[in-house]
């Protein structure tokens, strides 16, 4: 595992050198802190392919993976309105924060963990424009949660992702549809 991965994961101290380089890119970052944090990644993809260029060691690509990874899941995070805060998604539902958390742990809502915080991100998308959880979302939610495998980002990207079997619809865009059905059975298929 990287280092720098080790150090969010384990909480080790990184070695001086390594301390540098991430004093450095925290540097950068916050002095671009008014650019959009998609603008940020995208342009970090590419500089870190000038940087790097097409060397092909296992390292490198890994490396690469993980920027795009990065990427990736900014986009995810800003797709179809973005996100909520916990405070937020209990003030669009009417219910208190308390119970806005206990839904996410029983698995009845979809969100993420920010990483500095560690406070939770709502999709805003899982939503509707009533103030109500989208009509049979959970019920899909209940059947990717079956599989211990898919992490949030699996989850999100079923939801965001075209699908050949949905006739390149998103499972999203079918469930404002009203069409439970098939998205049910996508989301059988996607975690066998």
């Amino acid at each position: 595992m990287p280092a720098i991965l080790e150090k969010r994961v384990g909480k080790t101290k990184l070695p001086s050198h390594e301390q540098a380089l991430v004093n450095e890119f925290t540097g950068l970052i916050r002095k671009h802190r008014d650019e959009d944090s998609m603008t940020l990644a995208r342009l970090l993809n590419v500089a870190f392919d000038a940087s790097i260029g097409t060397r092909d060691s296992r390292e490198d690509k890994l490396a690469r993976a993980v920027v795009r990874g990065i990427e990736t899941r900014q986009q995810m995070a800003e797709t179809d309105g973005g996100s909520l805060s916990s405070d937020e998604t209990a003030r669009l539902l009417q219910i208190s924060k308390t119970a806005v958390l206990k839904r996410l742990e029983a698995g009845r809502l979809l969100a993420w963990r920010e990483e500095r915080l560690q406070a939770a991100r709502f999709p805003r998308w899982q939503f509707d424009d009533h103030g109500h959880v989208l009509a049979g979302f959970e019920d899909v939610l209940a059947i990717l949660n079956e599989d211990e495998r898919l992490d949030v980002w699996g989850k999100i990207l079923f939801f965001l992702q075209e699908k050949s079997s949905l006739e390149g619809w998103r499972p999203l865009d079918l469930l404002r549809k009203g069409k439970l059905k098939e998205v049910s059975l996508a989301a059988q298929a996607y975690v066998e």
